[in-house]
């Protein structure tokens, strides 16, 4: 409020040194810029308008398939993040391939993330507990958390036909555990899948 009032104290006092025509011409730029800020404001809030209109559905999803257990969402002023942990998007142990019930929770998903605006980007994180992996396909868990991201994204993006440009992809294998891994129970949290939309 206070830089308003000094702008419009500033334009008061420049106009002694205008002619009619140059006032003129001053205030029709001032009161386009005005018109041209409040255009802004209001896209702005209904792109935030649909973004919590989305983490909304998606909760009352998640109650009504019962996966308010094996799902979260949280949502900020720059983010909304959702949390499945393997409860509910399921992959086979040293898998990356999506099983039928995680193709369902994704398809759900894909329908809300539809109503999103296109300038919201969307990361696809994997993460796994600290148990050591060593298979033919991937020879530690930063590979097989990187793997199944990408599943995930090409569910979305083969599946679903969302751009690919909308969508990162991270895998960080056991280096970010949401609790210790010191349980059976604890390590079936940090194995998780994790969709994080930037806020636009």
């Amino acid at each position: 409020m206070t830089f308003l009032m000094i702008f419009f104290f500033l334009l008061y006092a420049y106009t002694y040194y205008l002619n009619d025509i140059d006032y003129e011409r001053l205030m029709n730029r001032v009161q386009a810029q005005l018109a041209n800020l409040d255009f802004k404001s209001s896209m702005e809030l209904k792109k935030k308008e649909k973004e919590t209109e989305f983490a909304n559905k998606l909760r009352e999803y998640m109650q009504k398939k019962g996966l308010t257990d094996a799902a979260q969402v949280s949502i900020t002023a720059k983010k909304i993040r959702v949390v499945f942990s393997e409860r509910a998007v399921l992959f086979a142990s040293g898998s990356a391939e999506l099983d039928q019930q995680a193709k369902n929770v994704l398809n759900d998903l894909a329908e809300l993330i539809s109503t999103l605006p296109q300038e919201c980007k969307i990361i696809i994180e994997g993460h796994t507990d600290n148990v050591p992996i060593k298979t033919k396909e991937y020879a530690n868990n930063m590979e097989l958390s990187i793997a199944r991201a990408i599943s995930v994204l090409n569910y979305f993006t083969k599946e679903k036909n969302f751009s690919p440009d909308r969508f990162a992809v991270v895998g960080y294998g056991e280096d970010r555990p949401i609790v210790n891994n010191d349980t059976e129970e604890n390590r079936a949290k940090n194995r998780r899948i994790e969709i994080i939309i930037s806020r636009t």
